[in-house]
């Protein structure tokens, strides 16, 4: 039979190893969140990638017209005041009509 002393070292020795484990364990587990993490990360990235791939696929087809480009519309904005002051500064200005065609 076993003494209370080796019982009592065999007891140290197993409580030992399930620290060791335990410490392995949290050190997996801990690896394993960042991955987690990373993997999140990438697969967000991933479906930004694919919505700007799509737009960019989309804006392009209607863009093409038969291989060339389309003319995008563009506003004009006129910038020529209306106030009085200007009324009388235009109608110092000497004035040409068109010939006709």
């Amino acid at each position: 039979m076993c003494t209370l002393r080796e019982l009592q070292t065999a007891l140290a020795g197993k409580i030992e190893e399930v620290r060791q484990r335990d410490l392995l364990i949290d050190e997996l587990e801990a690896e394993l969140d960042e991955k987690d993490a990373l993997i999140t990360s990438l697969q967000t990235q991933l479906e930004k990638y694919r919505a700007a791939m799509k737009t960019s696929i989309a804006v392009a087809a209607r863009q093409t017209n038969n291989g060339t480009l389309g003319r995008q519309k563009r506003t004009a904005i006129s910038a020529e005041s209306t106030t009085s002051s200007t009324r009388r500064d235009y109608a110092k200005l000497k004035r040409h009509r068109k010939p006709q065609s």
